[in-house]
């Protein structure tokens, strides 16, 4: 309905504008100022717009016009009027009233049907129509109402005792439904959010949303549990300029005292909030070709619950919450020759909160890297990386770390590029110092200094086989840090250098080859690389291994690390996808054995989507802890999608953390009913139907 009501008052005004309107009919009287015409009547004015009807009488007094049956008016850019009957009541007055019509504007796929419409300069009234966005000779849905107003001016749509219908079946009833016919933003209420919990009763939230300026906008919303009890939220976003934008949520939830009896809950009050901000011009001109960048994402929670709180629209605070939380501000400066960069990590621990006093915060960490260039002559490359951090915490000591990484490298191709040999020297020097110690003895400056050098060959061949084309690169590294000096104390707290005593020698192989089809795509890929200790007692590291092969619209990959020491698999991800017919599939299995002896990991997750019809799927997900035997969750949705709208049901079920406090984290099975529907072009609403939660 974004412009089909405003097509009556426009066909007054193009019907009695001040300019040359053609008549044409197969019979016409005038007398006493009254016109007659009859027998195929059509009026096509300058501006385009073209009427015609049965029959039209017009005073030419009062400027009062009747057009009846089969009337029809259309004007450029293709805006179209049906109707039994129209009276128009003059140029100024622009009002008339209209019977049984029908009006569509090309702006909008929305079209009005009604019994009467009356229309007083920007005000418009229909009585007993129905309005939707799908064909109108059998609309898959479609509002139908008592009354509706338009306010051309104001362009806004108010519905009254509107019942939505799902086809010819009446779906819910709504006593007041409106909206705005433009593309601009508009304050004022949203569609509210139902839904019913065996746990929290009935959940009601009503959204408010609030857009005063071009450049920020606040969605607040407050909720109700009935037998929980009661929150509020808010979603605020603001674009400060054309180069930056930011979002706050924040909220907290109550809980009644019932609540927190049933389950010993000892956090009445769930509140928390995050804030994101981005900028990609900070101190550099838009004309500048230096990149730059400021992000920050900062979380704050006194309860993980609170993710599930936040808002009955689970779109709101979409995160997923694990032991640790990291909280970001990250500044950085690129330009054609070095980078800079400047971060702050703060991290918090919502699973055992016993632990932040202790743990390090970085506060800040800034690092400069010089890009690889030419040093003498062109084969001969040098770059550098810079690196400090402040390391910052309430309970243990305190640290500042150093360190600098300057590789130099040469490479010289042999053989008409057959065999490239490579040499490099990397310079390391990295160290610690500790301050504030609580406790024990203080902790002594840790220092680290390495020299590595490191000979490298490799080969790249191809060669066509048919239709297909095959490459095959080789390459073999020798690495000796012959210099390795360590002393002092290198807390794990703060870092992991200092960890390798013994400048141990490496030779490391790689493998990557890769088949190509006639067009040019990948259906092979294969990957490998192992390293060898040389030292004393002369070890294998872990082999790495990753193939991947891609035919007839499948997918096979596996990436799989293999320990010599344990002989057995310690890690491996397999995944299969792909789709034949109208089915899609994945699955994917992890493994994790990293002691050889005992599995720490073994999941496996499917998902199936079955296209039932043209507009018809339905898609299934799961999720299965093979080593607890246990599931971790599973759904089935029903979706169904048209040229109009779009709708899915579906049923969701997994484990959610709760009751963070002194007493350490439980979690919870949620099974949960979703609806979510898409009328076009009005929007999407979602709603949660039922949810059980339970322990």
């Amino acid at each position: 309905m974004r412009r089909a009501l405003w097509l009556l008052p426009c066909l007054c005004a193009a019907l009695f504008a001040e300019n040359r309107v053609e008549l044409i009919a197969a019979s016409v009287e005038s007398e006493n100022n009254i016109t007659i015409a009859s027998g195929d009547v059509s009026l096509r004015g300058e501006n385009g717009a073209y009427i015609r009807a049965d029959r039209l009488i017009y005073c030419q007094d009062t400027g009062e016009a009747e057009l009846f049956g089969n009337v029809y008016f259309s004007q450029i850019g293709g805006d179209l009027m049906l109707a039994d009957y129209l009276k128009l009541r003059g140029i100024d007055a622009r009002s008339g009233n209209v019977d049984h019509f029908f009006t569509i504007s090309n702006q909008s796929p929305l079209w009005l049907a009604g019994n009467e419409a009356l229309v007083e300069g920007n005000i418009s009234i229909i009585k007993q129509g129905s309005v939707s966005g799908c064909a109108p000779s059998s609309p898959d849905w479609s509002f139908r109402f008592s009354e509706a107003r338009h306010d051309q001016a104001k362009q806004w749509v108010e519905l009254r005792h509107a019942f939505f219908y799902a086809g010819r079946v009446p779906v819910f009833y709504m006593p007041f439904f409106g909206y705005h016919t433009d593309d601009k933003r508009h304050s004022g209420f949203l569609f509210p959010r139902i839904g019913s919990s065996k746990e929290d009763g009935t959940r009601f939230e009503l959204p408010f949303y609030l857009a005063p300026n071009d450049w920020w906008d606040l969605e607040f919303w407050d909720q109700a549990r009935y037998e929980r009890g009661n929150g509020f939220g808010g979603y605020f976003r603001w674009v400060d300029s054309p180069y930056s934008s930011g979002a706050i949520n924040f909220g907290a939830f109550k809980n009644k005292d019932e609540y927190l009896n049933r389950y010993d809950d000892e956090r009445r009050v769930k509140q928390g909030g995050d804030l994101t901000y981005e900028r990609s011009r900070v101190f550099t001109s838009p004309s500048s070709n230096a990149q730059e960048g400021l992000i920050i994402d900062y979380q704050d929670y006194n309860d993980i619950e609170y993710i599930d709180l936040h808002s009955l629209d689970n779109g709101k605070l979409d995160r997923e919450i694990g032991a640790l939380i990291t909280n970001k501000a990250d500044y950085f400066l690129k330009g054609d020759e070095a980078y800079l960069g400047v971060y702050s990590r703060y991290f918090k621990n919502y699973k055992n909160p016993l632990k932040n006093d202790g743990l390090a915060q970085i506060l800040p960490e800034a690092h400069g890297h010089l890009f690889t260039r030419s040093l003498f002559f062109d084969n001969l490359l040098l770059n550098a990386d810079i690196r400090a951090r402040n390391f910052s915490r309430k309970v243990g000591s305190k640290a500042q770390d150093y360190a600098i990484d300057i590789p130099l490298s040469y490479h010289i191709s042999l053989f008409d590029d057959y065999l490239a040999l490579d040499a490099s020297l990397e310079t390391l020097r990295y160290q610690i110092d500790y301050s504030d110690q609580i406790g024990g003895a203080k902790l002594k400056s840790g220092v680290e200094n390495r020299q590595t050098l490191k000979l490298g060959v490799s080969t790249l061949l191809a060669k066509p086989y048919g239709d297909n084309f095959h490459t095959i690169a080789f390459g073999a590294s020798y690495s000796d840090p012959f210099y390795h000096g360590v002393e002092g104390d290198f807390d794990r707290d703060f870092t992991d250098m200092g960890a390798k005593q013994s400048g141990a020698r490496t030779l490391s192989f790689d493998l990557a080859q890769f088949l190509y089809d006639k067009k040019g795509r990948a259906f092979l890929t294969h990957r490998a690389s192992q390293i060898v200790s040389l030292d004393d007692n002369t070890s294998w590291f872990d082999l790495q291994n990753e193939l991947t092969l891609s035919l007839f619209g499948q997918r096979l990959s596996n990436r799989l690390r293999y320990s010599h020491e344990y002989d057995a698999a310690v890690l491996s991800t397999s995944d299969l996808s792909g789709a034949f017919g109208g089915v899609n599939y994945a699955l994917t299995h992890l493994y994790e054995n990293p002691t050889g002896k005992r599995v720490s990991k073994r999941y496996l997750s499917a998902s199936l989507g079955v296209k039932l019809s043209e507009n018809d799927k339905i898609v299934g997900k799961y999720e299965r802890d093979m080593l607890a035997n246990a599931d971790r969750g599973w759904s089935v949705a029903l979706n169904h999608k048209s040229g109009c709208w779009e709708s899915e049901l579906s049923f969701e079920r997994d484990i959610t953390p709760y009751n963070i406090g002194s007493r350490g984290s439980s979690s919870r099975i949620n099974d949960i009913i979703y609806l979510r529907l898409i009328l076009i072009p009005f929007g999407e609403v979602k709603q949660q139907l039922y949810a059980d939660e339970r322990t």
